[in-house]
């Protein structure tokens, strides 16, 4: 049997195999979805590299010349769903090249198939409806008419099929997906100064799809290290823990933005839909909100009526107000390497600069107020004393609600102020309770509100599922481990503290307390010397000493609290860490005011 190169059905591109035979396009192990129509005109265009196809030959050779149909629509729709499936961009074409008022030429390169520029076109398989002329002769309107009528009955019975199947197995046989994940969108630039645009592109849509209930959609934070790598999709599938995996290029030129996206349902990496879409970069949030109703519509999801609303009602931007809006999302989020305290905060700062710059330009932007309230708010405690910043990060969650009460991420950073800072409490559980309704897949509702159900409500089992929840939006982010690790330590479930410590392999301080509590000396010693070694933070430092003098190293815990307290006579340091750590040594007098310097401080 001779192998694929000689196969003269079967074309290989870059990354894509063509099997005109069995009219098949895949990517790697993928399985593209691609319609009879635009699979014809790939073969032929893939046929003869480098021909150039005049529309007229590509009508005779496809459609026929006794066609009734549109040609011209059905042929530019074919090409921009080839387009779509091979990320083929037009005006920077890799496959598919057009030439103004000739054609289209494969420009690709063949990868060992002995096409050749001249000579008859190899044959294209064309659907079964139409089959070779006997060798009666019957008249082509005839013939017509028995290919409709045939045509129409198979529908009928497929569609009597599928109703059979459905109430047979007590639903419709489609694939029925409730989980996703965006993976970040490829910068067809290939510019690296247009990073950050295209970061912010797969934010956003991240943040679209998330506003569907029915669907559960991995955070931004877990889908980022896949950046650039080449995973097989069942394996991104079972890390993350999806039904299906979005995909897709951005190309950005001026004012005009192109977005090719396609839906693949990942355990059994079949392709289900694929489209692409252009707009002005003023107009960009409609573009997002396209996609992602049309990817709703894709899994077989009916939108309810505020979330067609909140898909629906996309605003127009002020280009320059979105560019320092998406710079400053890149610099609050855009390190997925664990930076030092020193760059983090830089990174923060920066972001704060670009949101401003932002709201000067466009002052009735609800989401920039929302960023900029979690970029002070990221602040508070490790970086700034929590007076210096989160009356700031207040009024600015405060005004992104009085603009859009829709806005899920505002409810969750007012939320979290109330809880934090101004230690109301009945304001915060509303306010986190609103943002679950607006956005049930939003990892840091979540984890705010196990935050009040463990500190205030006194519930430690609802707190901890809770922040499974979170862990389940975001698994691959070493803050949701380390979280449900430190509030398994809270809960007094000290074995499970450390089984949540352990996963994430850098939460050494939590690990240390763990084990101290378990009375395993040895092991708590351990995970301190290396949080020491890994760190000048002062709150991680406090735990670890805490850790030290729970394990019977009081002298080191003394010596590093010299340490921390001149620290505190620098910058600000969190006093509560300070008041903990001289309680387990038993100093009651210094752990007295070191709370009451907390408690003044308010400290969160």
């Amino acid at each position: 049997m001779p192998g694929p190169a000689h196969n003269p059905f079967l074309f290989r591109f870059g990354p894509f195999q063509l099997d005109t035979q069995a009219c098949e396009l895949r990517k790697g192990d993928i399985l593209l979805h691609l319609a009879p129509q635009p699979c014809k005109v790939l073969a032929l265009l893939a046929s003869r590299p480098q021909k150039v196809f005049t529309r007229q030959e590509m009508q005779h050779e496809i459609w026929g010349d006794d066609t009734f149909v549109d040609f011209e629509q059905g042929l530019n729709a074919a090409i921009r769903q080839i387009r779509a499936a091979l990320c083929d961009d037009a005006e920077t074409p890799r496959y598919i090249e057009t030439l103004p008022k000739r054609g289209y030429r494969f420009i690709g390169p063949m990868d060992g198939h002995p096409a050749v520029a001249e000579g008859p076109t190899p044959s294209v398989p064309t659907d079964p409806a139409r089959l070779p002329a006997p060798s009666v002769s019957i008249p082509a309107w005839y013939r017509r008419r028995i290919t409709a009528i045939v045509g129409l009955v198979l529908a009928v019975v497929a569609i009597v099929l599928v109703w059979k199947v459905g109430h047979i197995s007590g639903r419709t046989p489609l694939t029925h997906i409730q989980s996703l994940a965006v993976l970040p969108l490829e910068n067809l630039s290939h510019d690296p100064e247009q990073e950050y645009f295209v970061d912010g592109m797969t934010d956003a849509l991240i943040t679209d799809l998330a506003k569907i209930h029915a669907l559960r959609v991995i955070s931004r934070t877990s889908v980022m290290p896949y950046k650039g790598k080449r995973k097989p999709m069942p394996q991104i599938a079972r890390e993350l823990n999806v039904d299906a995996v979005v995909e897709g290029t951005v190309m950005r030129s001026g004012d005009h933005v192109r977005i090719t996206a396609q839906l693949i349902e990942a355990p059994k990496v079949r392709h289900l839909w694929a489209e692409t879409y252009e707009r002005d970069l003023r107009d960009i949030l409609a573009l997002q909100d396209e996609v992602a109703r049309t990817i709703a519509t894709a899994v077989k999801i009916t939108l309810t009526p505020p979330e067609q609303s909140r898909l629906s009602n996309a605003r127009s931007v002020d280009p320059a107000a979105h560019e320092a809006y998406l710079r400053g999302l890149y610099e609050l989020h855009g390190m997925t390497a664990e930076p030092t305290q020193a760059l983090k905060s830089q990174s923060i700062e920066k972001a704060i600069g670009y949101f401003e710059q932002a709201l000067a330009r466009d002052p009735n932007d609800a989401p920039i107020y929302a960023a900029l309230a979690d970029a002070y708010s990221s602040l508070s405690t490790f970086y700034r004393a929590p007076l210096e910043v989160m009356p700031k990060a207040k009024a600015a969650a405060t005004r992104a609600i009085e603009l859009d009460d829709a806005l899920a991420e505002a409810h969750a950073s007012l939320g979290y102020i109330a809880l934090s800072f101004d230690w109301d409490w009945s304001r915060a559980e509303h306010e986190l309770r609103r943002a679950l309704e607006l956005n049930s897949s939003l990892p840091q509702a979540h984890a705010r509100y196990a935050q009040y159900l463990l500190f205030v409500g006194g519930r430690p089992d609802q707190s901890i599922q809770e922040m499974q929840q979170a862990y389940v939006l975001d698994p691959l982010l070493p803050q949701s481990h380390g979280d449900l690790a430190w509030f398994l330590f809270i809960a007094r479930r000290y074995a499970e503290s450390v089984e949540a410590a352990n996963r994430v392999g850098r939460d050494d301080h939590i690990l240390a307390l763990s084990y101290a509590e378990l009375g395993q000396s040895e092991q708590a010693i351990a995970a301190a010397d290396r949080a020491v070694k890994s760190t000048q933070n002062p709150v991680i430092l406090s735990q670890a000493a805490a850790a030290y003098a729970l394990a019977g190293r009081k002298d080191t815990a003394r010596a590093m609290i010299r340490g921390i307290e001149g620290q505190a006579r620098q910058r600000y340091v969190c006093g509560f860490n300070v008041a903990s750590l001289y309680s387990v040594l038993g100093e009651k007098e210094q752990a007295l005011a070191w709370l009451e310097r907390a408690h003044r401080d308010r400290s969160d």
